[in-house]
């Protein structure tokens, strides 16, 4: 009889034939080639992923080298309340002898592209719908 923990050569554990089944073999064979092949896939996609995080942090965005300072011409005595930028555009918000304008210019060239005013409507004008 075995001792508890040890196997002796004389009992008969199932299965243990198996393992020298050359059809087995060949499975175990094939599931450990199918294993390296899966483990070296993503080893290699964590490498690729690692390497694309580094690069967009080592490169980063410019450092705005080739900036070129220019002031917005507002009006005398005008106050900027708030800016927006959207897409290409920049909305500045001036008050200016108590009324409410918004100035539109365009990012690339700070060209002025647009303005309206806020304020009260004229009594004879239609209301907005």
């Amino acid at each position: 009889m075995a001792a508890l923990g040890r196997i002796e050569k004389d009992d008969e554990v199932p299965g243990l034939a198996e393992d020298e089944d050359p059809r087995i073999r060949r499975v175990y064979q094939r599931l450990r080639t199918l294993t390296i092949i899966a483990a070296l896939t993503m080893g290699l996609g964590f490498i690729a992923v690692m390497s694309v995080i580094a690069y967009r942090l080592v490169k980063g965005p410019s450092t705005g080298a080739n900036l070129v300072p220019r002031t917005l011409a507002l009006p005398a005595g005008a106050r900027v309340v708030s800016t927006q930028a959207d897409g290409g555009r920049l909305a500045v918000t001036v008050e200016e002898h108590g009324r409410t304008v918004v100035h539109v210019f365009d990012l690339g060239s700070l060209a002025p592209t647009g303005r309206l005013e806020i304020g009260p409507a004229a009594p004879d004008a239609p209301p907005l719908r």
